[in-house]
Parts: C-alpha cells; structure tokens; sequence
C-alpha cells in the first residue's frame, strides 16, 4: 500500500485563506442618517435625470416631415404575415379533421367515427 505525504504547505494555506475570511465575516455597522440621506438623494437625482432622458423624444422621429409620404407601410406586412399563416395552417389542419370526421359519422348508421376507418387507424 503506498503511503500518501501530507503537505504542509496545504495546512498554511488554508489556515491563510481562513483568517483573510475572517475580516469579512462580521456584518458592519449601520450607516449614519447622514449617509443614507445623502444615498437617497443621490438616487432621487439620478431618477429625475434618467426620467429627463426619458422623456426627450428622438431627434430622429423629429427630422422626418409630415408632407413626406411614402406610401404603405411595408412593415405591417412583415410583423402580420409569420401569424396570419400560422392561424390559417392551424384552422386548415383543425377544419379538414373536423370534415373527415363529420362524413364519417353520417355516413354510419351507428353513428361511429371509426366506420370508415382501416385496421391500422
């Protein structure tokens, strides 16, 4: 059986990264009302200024004239045609089972949908 060595140095570092823990373990005092009046007033100023930002409407929109028109908005089409042929492929597949099914019960006299049906179905 071999016989491991155990490392000191292994030992000193772990005892190392214990004490440098240990100043970080103990929670700190709270801060001073001074402190927290002055961070909430910090935030409260960067709130206003993100708001501000906010609120200034883009150069961009503001540079296109309202005598400028193009014609059709091309974009309509772009944002409708993904869902409008993903309704009508659904309603196509849900009708055309709904047709199979409803011949098929007429057609019966027991008013069984599996009459037209082949073994493996």
């Amino acid at each position: 059986m071999a016989r491991r060595s155990r490392s000191g140095l292994a030992g000193l570092m772990l005892i190392a990264l214990a004490c440098l823990g240990m100043q970080e373990a103990f929670v700190p005092s709270a801060p001073s009302a001074k402190a927290v009046a002055s961070q909430q007033q910090q935030v409260a100023v960067l709130g206003a200024l993100a708001t501000v930002a906010a609120a200034v409407p883009a150069p961009v929109l503001a540079a296109r004239g309202e005598d400028d028109e193009e014609g059709f908005d091309v974009r309509i089409i772009i944002i409708a045609a993904p869902a409008l042929v993903a309704v009508s492929w659904a309603l196509f597949n849900v009708w055309r089972v709904l047709f199979r099914q409803t011949v098929r019960i007429g057609e019966s006299a027991s008013g069984s949908s599996k009459l037209g049906l082949g073994a493996d179905d």
